[in-house]
């Protein structure tokens, strides 16, 4: 912001070092300019910020989305006994749960 304050105020540095324009005069377009940054600054950050957060939430829902998709899909809930995604499921076991056969056709 300071920058920007300073570059705001740099065609006017001949005619403060000429003394055409007065300290004062100079301090005050000088504090207009670090205020004007200051604004434009805090909109900047906020845009940034919102668009963040929808891409935040965007992505979220697409996951869980996704998610919904893959549970549906497998014909049962994550974690779920005889649930399998093809990913280890919750415990690693393939999707199965406590050693039960993936096949469903129990102990026999």
């Amino acid at each position: 912001m300071l920058a920007g304050a300073v570059a705001l105020c740099l065609p006017m540095a001949p005619g403060i070092i000429d003394g055409a324009i007065g300290a004062v005069t100079a301090l005050t377009r000088f504090l207009l300019a670090l205020l004007a940054c200051w604004v434009a600054g805090a909109v900047l950050s906020t845009v940034l910020t919102r668009y963040n957060e929808e891409s935040r939430r965007a992505e979220i829902i697409r996951v869980i989305e996704a998610a919904q998709r893959s549970a549906a899909g497998t014909g049962g809930a994550n974690g779920a006994p005889g649930a399998s995604d093809g990913a280890g499921g919750a415990n690693g076991a393939g999707g199965t749960s406590q050693g039960a056969d993936p096949l469903g056709a129990g102990p026999g």
